[in-house]
């Protein structure tokens, strides 16, 4: 790859000087979490009863403890009926820091790995800033504003722990695609494509997707004004082509996966819309507590989602570089940044159901708030040519110090009208307000005191130049204070006695039936099994069943509490137990439901289409222990009654082994989910040597039988699968042989 340099590095002596930086970072991480990272701590970082207390403790319990038995579990049984566990990315099994969860205990390893990846993301940062040729406190402050961010760190509040690790890589591509752009080094391409990979382990594919999207129009934008325009976009693609190799395992599994699921061919515009940014919380750009904390917020839209808080003077610092700043990517990173926010917006604008219509894959993933970590990004990156002007020279403060006593002025008059008007007969005018009118009006009046506070550090900038680190250090404060107020955390005994409360009705009453828990994943802390469950991956043809039982439409079913009444159909799903409450959950047993055995023999069947199944599947008369329904012919007559006998046992997550005799003709219907994925392998003492797993009732499992004994295994193991094994295995072999020597700077020229 050519070495041309559009614009020369920092020299080695400043790269070793960052040393510091990282011991800084590393040391406010361990500051800020240190009462969370004993190894015999039961508290959890989280709020109770959010994503990481309803899924991901049980998503790391369950998938890690097969791992540290030496079993990758690509099914998992416990929800659904059964589903995709690999496949679904969120379980994240090939990411190395969560190896944690296989030594540590849980709520120590689910800290650890939170703490682990807020640091990673400022670290990160902190380079790629230096790398754009910043001083390091530019640099330091940028890495503040995204490690602390309302995109990046709220996530820990309300527990999407894969969302945090997917988005800590993000400044890493970043830092790969500048160095890209001033050497045309394969070392950048190969560092970037182990972030793109890493990005990918760790479980949130739309963060992958979003940042791919928004660095591919950032690059080809940027390599319009480049010398070696060619290379510098080859070197690009190389980076999403390599990382992609390395990481194929996940990706064709986890395409596979959802090619079946309720995402397979995108979502309506309702359900995509769900969780867009509500206009008013620009706001929290300066006043991140203006329509309350995560405690007791009462403002549009959902706490976390869309948060564009930075921190008050990194906003300040990055307005200051659209109008001091020479740097000439200010505008492109401003461009991106206002592009996106309107974007966030949803249906609000037609922007949005433009690039669902006509941007590839865009309508697979619901939540577009979530584009607001690379508008964090694209804000820390103004906000250090901000302070790098203010570093340089004191033209920038004399604007700078008019400006905010101005706004200062102005928001200390509003927060007086916010603070009066219930006191004053304006009940009228603010009458939605009124509940919340003193919370508002001392969020202008904090936030017009730092404005004044700032301006009167601008003024004295210009007489003492270490006076303009005071913009550092009054990040550093306002930062770590948002921080500390959206650390909430659960006791990790707590919630294990509420699945003890769910394992003591399997203690008591053992067989191979399922449960009906209302709302969370505890079922996989069990031994048991679940109809449902909380999982983005959930197979289509099982939803359908599940919303037509309901009598429900397709797009309800991402929408809350799913199962409003117990209906006929659902004894075909073997439930027994119903599991209802937040607080020791009470336990009933629904009656009347036809419940049939996990696996049975039957020579009646009848061949329809998918509609016609799921129409007569989910007549309340309907009973399927009298008939299969399928949807293609067996191949073996109408042999009428069957009298033989089916054995089963599950050998792990994916593989059951299955025994059967029957003197007839007879189609074995296995009541867990089908997916295409299921194979079967004779094993000796099998008198039929080839078999199929088809569908039965829409959405179960059917293998055809001809007479005799039968000896065999079913295993889920996808092709894509294992072609994607393969694929990682000889990429990342390559990978091992050829980084060190790039990293060394050795250059190879095409």
């Amino acid at each position: 790859m050519k070495g041309e340099s559009p614009s020369a590095p920092p020299p080695p002596s400043a790269r070793r000087s960052d040393g510091p930086a990282a011991v800084f970072l590393a040391l406010l991480t361990l500051a800020l979490f240190n009462r969370f990272l004993w190894p015999a701590t039961n508290q959890v970082l989280s709020v109770p009863g959010e994503d990481l207390f309803r899924q991901f403790v049980w998503w790391r319990q369950f998938g890690f403890g097969e791992l540290r038995q030496g079993h990758l579990a690509l099914w998992n049984p416990h929800l659904f009926c059964g589903a995709p566990f690999f496949g679904g990315f969120q379980s994240a099994l090939l990411y190395p820091p969560n190896w944690l969860f296989m030594v540590l205990p849980m709520p120590f390893a689910m800290n650890l790995s939170m703490a682990l990846h807020v640091f990673l993301a400022g670290w990160f940062t902190y380079l790629w800033i230096r790398k754009r040729g910043s001083p390091r406190a530019s640099a330091l402050l940028a890495a503040l504003m995204f490690m602390f961010s309302g995109a990046f760190f709220l996530r820990i509040t309300v527990g999407n722990l894969s969302n945090l690790c997917t988005m800590a890589w993000i400044p890493l591509i970043l830092l790969a695609v500048e160095g890209l752009r001033r050497e045309r080094r394969w070392r950048w391409v190969f560092m970037g494509a182990l972030a793109v990979a890493l990005q990918i382990f760790a479980g949130h594919i739309q963060y992958v997707y979003y940042t791919a999207l928004v660095l591919t129009a950032y690059v080809f934008w940027v390599s319009l004004r480049e010398k070696g325009r060619a290379s510098f976009l080859g070197g690009f693609l190389l980076i999403y082509a390599l990382g992609g190799l390395l990481s194929a395992v996940q990706v064709l599994a986890g395409w596979d996966a959802s090619m079946e699921s309720i995402r397979g061919k995108g979502l309506p515009l309702d359900i995509l819309s769900m969780l867009d940014m509500n206009p008013e919380r620009l706001c929290y750009l300066l006043m991140p507590r203006f329509f309350g904390n995560w405690s007791d917020y009462w403002g549009g839209g959902i706490y976390c989602e869309g948060h564009p808080y930075v921190g008050t003077v990194g906003f300040v610092l990055a307005l200051a570089a659209l109008r001091f700043s020479r740097n000439p990517d200010k505008r492109l990173f401003a461009g991106m940044a206002l592009f996106l926010t309107v974007l966030m917006l949803g249906l609000r604008t037609p922007l949005f159901v433009l690039a669902c219509k006509w941007v590839p894959l865009f309508s697979s993933f619901r939540a577009v708030s979530r584009f607001n970590i690379l508008v964090a990004a694209c804000l820390a990156a103004l906000a250090a040519m901000g302070l790098d002007e203010i570093l340089k020279s004191s033209e920038a403060l004399r604007g700078l110090s008019k400006a905010l006593a101005w706004t200062a002025g102005v928001l200390g008059a509003l927060s007086a009208v916010f603070f009066a008007a219930p006191r004053m007969g304006g009940e009228r005018l603010f009458k939605q307000f009124l509940p919340h009118a003193d919370g508002m009006a001392a969020s202008l009046f904090w936030c017009g005191a730092l404005m004044a506070g700032l301006s009167l550090l601008s003024f004295l900038g210009q007489r003492r130049d270490w006076m303009r680190l005071g913009f550092l250090a009054a990040t550093l404060v306002e930062l770590t204070v948002f921080a500390q107020a959206n650390m909430a955390f659960f006791d990790m005994a707590g919630l294990q006695q509420k699945v003890a409360a769910i394992q003591a009705v399997y203690d008591r009453d053992p067989g191979d039936y399922r449960v009906w828990v209302e709302k969370g994943d505890y079922t996989l802390g069990t031994t048991g099994l679940d109809i449902w469950g909380e999982d983005p991956v959930m197979p289509s043809r099982y939803a359908l069943f599940a919303a037509k039982s309901q009598e429900l439409g397709f797009a309800d079913i991402l929408k809350g509490s799913f199962f409003t009444h117990l209906s006929q159909p659902l004894g075909l799903l073997r439930l027994r137990y119903v599991f209802r409450g937040k607080e020791g959950p009470s336990v009933s047993e629904p009656t009347g439901l036809k419940e049939v055995p996990r696996a049975f023999l039957t020579g009646r069947w009848e061949v329809m289409g998918p509609e016609a199944i799921l129409g007569k599947v989910t007549d309340p008369s309907f009973d399927p222990r009298q008939e299969a329904l399928l949807e293609t012919d067996p191949g073996l007559g109408m042999p009428g009654e069957v009298l033989g006998t089916v054995k089963m046992k599950d050998l792990d997550s994916d593989r059951i082994e299955i025994e059967a005799e029957t003197p007839k003709p007879a189609v074995l219907v296995v009541t867990d989910n089908y997916s295409r994925g299921w194979k079967v392998e004779p094993l000796e003492g099998s008198d039929q040597k080839a078999f199929q797993v088809i569908p039965a009732y829409g959405f179960q499992r059917a293998v055809p039988l001809g007479p005799g004994r039968h000896h065999f295994l079913m295993e889920y193991r996808p092709a894509a699968f294992e072609v994607g094994k393969w694929i990682s295995l000889f990429s990342w072999a390559a990978f091992l042989i050829l980084f060190p020597f790039t990293m060394r700077g050795h250059e190879n020229r095409r």
